[in-house]
């Protein structure tokens, strides 16, 4: 599920779920970039809330994952700022700038009481 990050009018970035895994699972994968120029303003954060808000109230998902660079001090800022605590370190995990590196993985759980179905 693509979406466009729009900041003031202006194309700011880009923010998916991916790998949507319905059954026992229920979860998906998070991403996201911000163009440079909008870095700062918090335009990352309030699409991750909006993103979170989707994939845990419309979708129904229990489990969101993402990762960053291990660097990448901003975007692990973003995603503690919305709720989702690290989980670990995977070594080599994405190919990023022509090689595979590292990256700290987070997750975030849909604890509300709507996820749950009681049949």
């Amino acid at each position: 599920m693509p979406f466009m990050i729009v900041y003031e009018g202006t194309l700011a970035g880009r923010i998916s779920l991916t790998d949507i895994v319905r059954g026992a699972f229920q979860s998906a994968h998070l991403g996201y970039w911000v163009a440079r120029d909008h870095n700062g303003h918090g335009v990352a954060s309030a699409a991750v809330a909006k993103m979170v808000e989707i994939a845990f109230d419309d979708l129904g998902l229990h489990q969101l994952e993402a990762g960053t660079l291990t660097q990448n001090a901003a975007s692990q800022r973003v995603l503690t700022k919305n709720g989702f605590e690290r989980i670990g370190l995977a070594s080599e995990y994405l190919q990023h700038a022509g090689r595979w590196q590292d990256h700290i993985l987070f997750q975030r759980i849909n604890r509300s009481p709507t996820s749950v179905v009681t049949v």
